[in-house]
């Protein structure tokens, strides 16, 4: 490769772009969640819209960040490697140009028998709420193609170490959901009150608004790159070829979070409207706590952890695994406590407005408790299978993801009868933990010299920082009052809450450089630095 292999310190600071800029997506994305629930609330309509996203959504995970990357940016890697600088734009505009028009003929099949999909999907709901769900299913499914040229298009950028644009498409796509919605709604609201199916469609059309803004923000940068797009099947190519097969037994396991919620959503059907709503809206601010954290690095990795593998630096390989699951957990355990203790102030601050009510907020806040449960398993295994992935083990993954898969199922029937939606969350969590360690068990003899021990203790001194801090939240949660948030304005109610997080993120910041966390010392030390200039 041309670009010498990121040390230690470029990485996390890649991570950290990226984080960054994952950062404010989120936070336009709970202006977009609130907005949502404002004028959607979590009823029959509500659980329509959100069944119907689930679809493309669903498989966007497969053709955009998931599996399409992880197969593409290795491909590139060695097409650079064999044949130059010169194949990697060559084989990237074929690849995509191939993408694009395999994702067009199944937009259209899938758009065909959005009937039958719809009527899996909302078994035991009355007929009316599965036709809406075809309507808005067949508006938004070629959202898919959109945001799947969108993905490849920031994957060359991130091949590029330009993370902070790829990085940023979301907050685009925020942004132009809640302004062509709300603009809708104001001009249909000129008439009469708006029925929420209708609300309904309007939020599936700015979906695609969205779609479309994310995708012209990037193109003057691939412009600007030379990458470029050619239309058509390029079956013949061996590197497109190459990539397409790499695809095809990473699917199931790049994406087996994503099946995961769509089993959950399909068994949630039998349970009482706004189930689905709620199930959304609980794993929406997992995913937010994943994106922050677990994907950033998992996308400033895998450039890295593909040149390593290239060149079998097993070594260096090996400290950015190590690094990034133990920067990962670092994170992602505290967000994970705060979220299970502090659940109902925060719920009733993002979602308790206009049609969302006390008692829909209450149900989102529980199922999040039980959602958190798993986070940390979730993204260690997301990252464990970017190394698997560097090694060209494609296989592997897949048969672990239908085990996993199996098993989510069997908990889910389960737990559903006694916990509602908080079964079907805890069921996913628990089915992540034995991903993990297959996937664990996977690396082990295909990465020389990996030792987990060091990721283990670091593990157990977060674990121990994050107990403390959520001992904190809870007694501070306990003395402002908020065991009742549905009594406070939401303005009293984000004064308190918010310096209550402030206040426990410092007190775990303090406690895990305190028990020696490694990345954590690092990070302060770096902090001190700059204060000291």
């Amino acid at each position: 490769m041309s670009d010498p292999t990121p040390t230690r310190p470029s990485l996390l600071r890649s991570a950290g772009v990226v984080g960054f800029m994952t950062l404010l997506s989120r936070l336009t994305g709970l202006l977009q969640t609130f907005f949502l629930s404002h004028v959607l609330g979590a009823g029959a309509a509500a659980d329509a819209y959100f069944v119907a996203f689930r679809l493309p959504n669903l498989l966007r995970r497969f053709t955009a960040e998931g599996t399409m990357t992880a197969a593409f940016l290795p491909t590139l890697a060695e097409a650079e490697a064999a044949e130059g600088e010169a194949a990697v734009r060559a084989v990237a505009a074929r690849f995509l140009g191939t993408l694009l028009a395999i994702l067009l003929i199944g937009v259209a099949l899938v758009l065909i028998f959005m009937g039958p999909l719809a009527g899996l999907l909302t078994l035991g709901r009355p007929e009316v709420q599965g036709e809406l769900t075809t309507r808005l299913g067949r508006i938004m499914f070629p959202y898919l193609a959109l945001v799947s040229l969108t993905a490849g298009f920031g994957g060359l950028l991130n091949l590029r170490h330009r993370f902070a644009l790829a990085a940023s498409v979301s907050i685009f796509w925020n942004v132009a959901f809640i302004a062509f919605g709300w603009t809708s709604l104001r001009v249909l609201e000129r008439s009469g009150r708006v029925p929420y199916e209708t609300v309904a469609v309007v939020c599936a059309l700015a979906v695609l608004a969205g779609g479309v803004l994310q995708l012209l923000v990037l193109l003057p940068a691939i412009r600007k790159e030379s990458f470029g797009l050619s239309f058509g099947l390029h079956l013949r190519d061996p590197w497109v070829l190459k990539a397409l097969k790499r695809m095809g037994p990473g699917l199931l396991a790049a994406g087996i979070y994503p099946i995961n919620a769509l089993v959950s959503t399909t068994l949630a059907s039998k349970l009482p409207n706004g189930a689905q709503t709620v199930l959304f809206n609980s794993g929406m601010m997992s995913e937010m706590v994943m994106g922050l954290f677990a994907m950033s690095l998992a996308t400033a990795s895998l450039p890295a952890l593909s040149r390593q593998a290239e060149a079998r630096d097993w070594s260096g390989m090996n400290r950015s695994l190590t690094q990034s699951i133990s920067a990962s957990a670092l994170l992602v355990l505290p967000a994970s406590v705060g979220l299970a203790v502090l659940s109902r102030p925060i719920c009733a601050l993002l979602f308790r407005t206009g049609a969302y009510t006390p008692a829909a907020s209450d149900w989102t806040a529980l199922t999040l408790v039980f959602q958190s449960v798993g986070l940390v398993f979730v993204a260690a295994q997301r990252l464990g299978n970017q190394a698997l992935y560097a090694l060209k083990d494609y296989r592997g993954p897949a048969a672990l993801a239908a085990g996993t898969l199996l098993l989510n199922v069997a908990l889910s029937l389960a737990l559903l009868r006694p916990l509602g939606t908080g079964g079907l969350a805890l069921a996913n969590g628990v089915a992540s933990l034995a991903g993990l360690l297959g996937v664990l068990l996977r690396l082990r003899p295909r990465l020389p010299g990996l030792d987990l021990r060091p990721l283990l203790n670091a593990t157990a001194r977060a674990l121990a920082a994050s107990i403390l801090m959520g001992l904190l939240a809870w007694a501070g949660a306990g003395l402002l009052g908020m065991d009742a948030p549905h009594g406070f304005r939401r303005a009293g109610l984000a004064l308190r809450l918010l310096p209550l997080i402030g206040a426990c993120a410092a007190a775990y910041g303090l406690a895990a450089v305190g028990l020696g966390h490694p990345e954590a010392r690092q990070l302060s030390g770096k902090i001190l630095q700059k204060l000291r200039r």
